[in-house]
Parts: structure tokens; C-alpha cells; sequence
């Protein structure tokens, strides 16, 4: 008799039964205080960042035969030691790329209802053009406009790939990072945005920081703002997490506490594309999908007039009918004043959203291009 497989699977996954039961046995684990000894029995081991994955953690481990990451970052693996140890691993890339997407583009559309202009007339420069990048490229380019791509490391991977340089960047009117943290080296992300960079932004630049804090210094942003430079930022993510500097907190258009990529379908396609992996590693038919899980959604499809020309306050309000960023920086704004130290736990206890892909919207041909590259659900009115 063939023993089953044990799944030790970090208690922040989920659908992890739905996915996993009939592949083996699970047991749930808090990744904030597993040990070596409760993860020992482990042939597959499912995480999120929570968990270090590391010699301490898996020395006990003596028949794990893979690691996954329910995350599209892996800073919290030790690659070289699964490496020594011949143990495969993966991370579910791509996972929350549609929700920290939504960020920007929420984040784009009511900036551009505060102050009164058309984001199609604004230059987009995209700072790292992966999984995120790629998305909003393609988002950007529906809403009508001009985008630019700064990434050197795919330029050099990819021959068909060109990158803009970073004084075209510079010169953007409209700038969305979404790079790793690189330390140091030839194509280092290490305060790439300074006080020597941030001056020579034009007044009136957006600065958007969904990525890794360390990209911009925080320092130099609060002395450059406080000096009165015309810049509008938006930051989710702060070097020195969670110990932010709370000066920056009043410079800000909009702050969040590291949860741009936070969207139920996000956090479950990473699930998901675990559970795919492991169908593929195990030769097994891939038999549930995550639509099938997902609950319902209070408003679930819109039916748009057709041969209707939507203006950009009806695009912004059809956004913000799935994700208003507005909302969670009131709530980061009001936690960190009741707490200051409380970064860690709004982050921790966010009210998970949902993403554009859960809202239908059934249009004609005509806008059909447009809802389907901005990343909604889009079907044709029938008889189109």
C-alpha cells in the first residue's frame, strides 16, 4: 500500500484543503512560530514570506522533496541550501500581478480626479517590466497612453526587448516601480530614486513605489518634499519595514502598508499555481480551478450601453467600484495615528479585496479591446 504524501502547508494559504486534500495529508502551521520539530514528516512543504525557509527551519527534514512559495517573492528561501540539499522549489510567480496593477491604476485614475487631467496626456515610465510590468504596460497603453520601459537586466536577456534609459525615465511625467531589490552591482535597484534623482524630476511627477522600499531613500524623499519640490508619491512599500519613517506619512498622496499585491484572487492563485506545479511534478490531472472557488462579489457584471464613448471619471468610477485605494489610506493613515508602531499589524489584518478580474463587464466591440487589456472580466453583449 502506497503511504500518502504529507503536505505541511503554512496556515495563511488558502484553499489549501480544497486544492490539496485529495493529493495527500495536510497539516496547517503558523509560519510565526514553526520549528524544525513540527514540520519533520514533510514531503512537500507550502509557504507564504512568512516562514524562513532555511537550514534551521528544514535540518530535520529528511524526506521533503519540494518547497513552494504561495508568494511571487522568494527572499525568504534559502536557494543554496535546497540546492545542497537537491531539494526542488518554486515560487507562484505572477501570482498578485493583476491586483498591485489595480494599485497603480487606482491610484493613476484618482490622481487624476484630484488634480484635473487626462492620464492619457501623461508619459508612463514603468521601472522593471516582469509579471507587473508587463500588465501595465498593456493597461496603460488601453487608457491611451505613451508608454515608456526602463528594464536593462530583460534588455540583456531578451534581444527583442529594448529599455529606455533612465534619463528617459526621469523625464516621465509618470513613474511606477516594480523592480527587485539589488543591493549592489551592475544593475543595482539600491536608491535608485535619491535625493540627485528626485530633483531632477519635473513638479508634478507622480512617484509610485509598489515594489521593495529600498528603491527610493526614504530620507532623501522627506527632505526633498519638505523642501517643497512638487511631487505627488504614493507609497506601499517603505525602507525599514515596519519601522517606517513616519515623517513621509503627511508628504504622501496616498500610503498603504505593503499590501498592493493583497487581493483574494492574488493570495489564491498563488495556491493555485502551487497546486498546478505539483499536478504537473506528480503526473496528475489538474482538476479544480480557482473560479470555481471564489465567492461571489456584491455587484458581479455590468452591462454597458452600447456604442457608448466612457469618459475617464466613468473608467475611475467602474475602478473604484472593485478597489478604491482612497479607502485603504484613510485606514492606514487613522492606524498609524492611533499606533504608531502598528505598521506590522495593519499589513497583518488588512481586509483582503478583490481584483478586477472578479467584475464582468459585457460591452460592445468597440470598448471590448479596452476593458479586456485594463484587466476586467469582458464578454460581448449578446449578439455582438
Amino acid at each position: 500500500m502506497t503511504t500518502q504524501p504529507h503536505f505541511f502547508i503554512e496556515d495563511s494559504l488558502l484553499y489549501a484543503e480544497e486544492f490539496f486534500a485529495g493529493l495527500g495529508k495536510i497539516t496547517r502551521f503558523s509560519g510565526r512560530t514553526v520549528t524544525a520539530d513540527d514540520i519533520k514528516d514533510a514531503d512537500y512543504l507550502l509557504t507564504r514570506s512568512t516562514t524562513k525557509v532555511n537550514e534551521a527551519l528544514l535540518y530535520k527534514c529528511t524526506k521533503l522533496k519540494f518547497v513552494g512559495t504561495a508568494t511571487a517573492g522568494y527572499n525568504h528561501i534559502d536557494a543554496d541550501y535546497l540546492a545542497e540539499r537537491n531539494i526542488e522549489w518554486a515560487p507562484a510567480a505572477g501570482c498578485n500581478a493583476d491586483a498591485v496593477a489595480d494599485y497603480v491604476i487606482s491610484s493613476g485614475l484618482n490622481l487624476a480626479n484630484k488634480y484635473g487631467f487626462a492620464l492619457k496626456d501623461k508619459k508612463i515610465a514603468i521601472v522593471g517590466v516582469g509579471q507587473i510590468g508587463k500588465r501595465l504596460t498593456k493597461r496603460f497603453a488601453a487608457l491611451g497612453c505613451e508608454v515608456v520601459q526602463f528594464d536593462p537586466v530583460r534588455a540583456e536577456l531578451e534581444s527583442a526587448f529594448t529599455s529606455a534609459s533612465f534619463a528617459d525615465v526621469l523625464a516621465c511625467d509618470f513613474i511606477t516601480c516594480h523592480v527587485p531589490y539589488v543591493k549592489s552591482g551592475k544593475h543595482t535597484t539600491h536608491h535608485m530614486f535619491d535625493k540627485q534623482t528626485l530633483l531632477k524630476l519635473k513638479p508634478e511627477t507622480i512617484l509610485i513605489n509598489a515594489c521593495r522600499g529600498e528603491v527610493i531613500n526614504n530620507a532623501d524623499l522627506v527632505e526633498v518634499l519638505t523642501a517643497g519640490h512638487d511631487l505627488r508619491v504614493v507609497l506601499d512599500v517603505f525602507e525599514n519595514e515596519p519601522e517606517i519613517e513616519m515623517a513621509l506619512l503627511p508628504l504622501l498622496e496616498f500610503g498603504t502598508p505593503h499590501i498592493a499585491g493583497h487581493s483574494l484572487e492574488g493570495k489564491a492563485r498563488g495556491t493555485e499555481i502551487l497546486y498546478q506545479i505539483l499536478c504537473q511534478r506528480l503526473e496528475l490531472p489538474v482538476e479544480i480551478k480557482l473560479q470555481d472557488l471564489l465567492p461571489a462579489m456584491a455587484v458581479d457584471h455590468m452591462v454597458l450601453t452600447e456604442k457608448y464613448q466612457l469618459s475617464q471619471r466613468q473608467f475611475r468610477a467602474l475602478m473604484n467600484l472593485v478597489y478604491d485605494i482612497r479607502n485603504d489610506d484613510v485606514d492606514f493613515r487613522l492606524g498609524l495615528a492611533k499606533s504608531p508602531d502598528s505598521f506590522d499589524s495593519l499589513r497583518r489584518n488588512y481586509s483582503i479585496r478583490r481584483e478586477l478580474t472578479s467584475l464582468k463587464i459585457y460591452c460592445d466591440d468597440t470598448l471590448y479591446p479596452t476593458f479586456t487589456n485594463l484587466g476586467f472580466n469582458t464578454s460581448l453583449i449578446k449578439g455582438e
